[in-house]
């Protein structure tokens, strides 16, 4: 049973970091996307805004993620830290788990003729 729990906690803890570390790559990409529509042309950025619906779907998430606040992006950034940091220690608890005392043991016997 020991077995089980200290492999449910380690999945666990593995699940936890994996959706941190996927919520730092979808922060980091919108961030790049913000970025790069910041850097392209006011006049190219405003035909893209107006033809939004013929664009491509780079070029659309591009533009969608250049509405997405820089608090909502920082508040993300924060939560996967959270999730990464309790999963780690999720994950490292496993191998602390310990099977409880051991039952106690019978008295010695005495040998006969001491």
């Amino acid at each position: 049973m020991l077995r089980l729990v200290r492999w449910f906690f380690a999945v666990l803890g593995g699940v936890v970091i994996g959706a941190g570390l996927v919520l730092h790559g979808q922060v980091a990409m919108a961030r790049y996307m913000r970025n790069e529509v910041e850097r392209t042309f006011f006049l190219w950025r405003a035909i893209g805004e107006a033809t939004f619906a013929f664009q491509g779907e780079e070029t659309r998430m591009a533009l969608a993620m250049a509405e997405v606040p820089e608090k909502a992006l920082k508040e993300s950034d924060r939560a996967g830290w959270v999730l990464v940091i309790a999963g780690s220690l999720i994950a490292l608890s496993a191998p602390l788990l310990r099977r409880g005392a051991p039952p106690p043991s019978a008295p010695p016997k005495k040998k006969r003729g001491a």
